[in-house]
């Protein structure tokens, strides 16, 4: 079950390199559980929580009550679910089980020298970011390559900071190195780039940031950042709306945090722990 957690307990890092303005957040801490191993990636699906850490996959209520588990390969950069379907992305292979774990499908990258990143299901096909090729690669969701997306502007990908995650009719992907997130419909056609490079609150700082992105369930943008981490919240079409946690309340040294959202809640990846946020009045 999630334990209460005291905040005096967890150790706060502050900012790195950065003095931070006063701040009060919407939210309050209120649950934690933790994870035998760090945690890779999760996801949030159907009110559970679909966790990869160490060498298998942890599926948890959103009390923090754990359900199941299964033992996968290691390197897991990333984890979807679709109905029943647990997809599990590898630097360069996807895997597909069922949700008691047996395994139900598997593909190769269709490139060579492939470093897959993230991945997202939109509709009936999967969009991977590949750090080693610099761009998105398109497969139905039955494994079926489809076509290479590139962007107009390049993308340049320091340290693996290459998140996307998809809203409607809209992918959005984090272009790291040039501080932005980029939009493209399903097809791979280029909509519009946003994001503004700097230290306050609604920019991005350091060399590769944004790290994570994702979206609450009223559809606007959550991202997340390293150095000094901070999750943010922005229109979809990146109008900056307010500063959600700041790097004290994540403790999180200087690692970024893997975020998903519920109506009340943010569910977030702290080294091998999962920290409950709510809403404040909700």
């Amino acid at each position: 079950m999630a334990s209460s957690v005291n905040k005096d307990n967890l150790p706060g890092y502050g900012n790195i390199g950065l003095s931070e303005e006063p701040f009060e957040s919407p939210y309050t801490q209120v649950a934690s559980f933790d994870l035998p191993d760090e945690i890779n990636r999760f996801e949030l699906y159907n009110d559970k929580l679909y966790i990869s850490a160490g060498q298998a996959i942890y599926v948890y209520d959103t009390e923090g009550e754990r359900l199941t588990s299964f033992q996968v390969e290691p390197e897991v950069r990333d984890i979807a679910v679709d109905g029943e379907l647990i997809y599990l992305l590898y630097p360069t292979s996807i895997s597909v089980h069922l949700s008691d774990g047996q395994p139900f499908n598997q593909w190769e990258a269709c490139s060579e020298l492939s470093d897959y990143c993230s991945f997202t299901i939109a509709g009936d096909a999967i969009f991977v970011t590949d750090a080693e090729n610099k761009n998105i690669c398109k497969y139905t969701t039955e494994g079926y390559f489809v076509k290479f997306i590139q962007s107009p502007r390049g993308f340049i990908i320091p340290s693996y900071s290459f998140d996307i995650d998809s809203w409607n009719d809209t992918i959005y992907t984090v272009n790291s190195g040039r501080h932005s997130i980029e939009t493209y419909t399903f097809n791979g056609d280029f909509i519009a780039s946003f994001g503004v490079s700097g230290t306050a609150a609604g920019s991005f700082a350091g060399c590769c940031n944004p790290v994570y992105i994702g979206f609450t369930p009223c559809g606007t943008l959550i991202t997340s950042e390293k150095g000094v981490p901070r999750i943010t919240n922005f229109e979809r079409n990146g109008k900056f709306n307010e500063m959600l946690l700041n790097s004290r309340m994540l403790a999180s040294r200087s690692d970024a945090c893997a975020i998903r959202a519920s109506n009340d809640k943010l569910f977030v990846a702290v080294r091998n722990r999962i920290v409950i946020f709510e809403l404040i009045g909700f």
